[in-house]
């Protein structure tokens, strides 16, 4: 991909919001092994245009390293705000973290504010 096809693409995701080039990206990136690259898209895709797809993005950019889960490794604060943008992808009808809520949430599942709360604590 050219640079100027992905600048084009991260100026239609965020601005036009574009959940087609926004998916181009995540997919060029995903083959790549970078999506760490496209945090600040995914993060406006969530805050800007509470696209559900990027709530998980940014969940799974800050969660994994080389193709493992390392939520637990993560400092309380980072680890916080991973599990809100998790929970906030369900809460906006995505299925995709369904596997990763049940894991991590086995008995009850919080609503996504209780981690920003948390978050505020420290």
């Amino acid at each position: 991909m050219s640079d100027k096809d992905h600048i084009d693409l991260i100026d239609k995701a965020i601005n036009l919001n574009d959940t087609n080039a926004y998916l181009k990206l995540t997919q060029y990136h995903g083959i790549y092994g970078n999506m760490d690259e496209i945090l600040f898209v995914a993060l406006e895709m969530a805050n800007k245009n509470r696209y559900s797809q990027a709530y998980y993005d940014v969940y799974w950019i800050l969660t994994h390293f080389e193709g493992y889960n390392w939520i637990e490794k993560l400092d309380n604060k980072t680890k916080c705000l991973a599990l809100y943008y998790l929970l906030k992808s369900k809460e906006l009808g995505s299925e995709i973290g369904k596997y990763d809520i049940e894991n991590i949430f086995s008995d009850s599942i919080p609503n996504s504010t209780y981690y920003l709360e948390e978050m505020s604590k420290e």
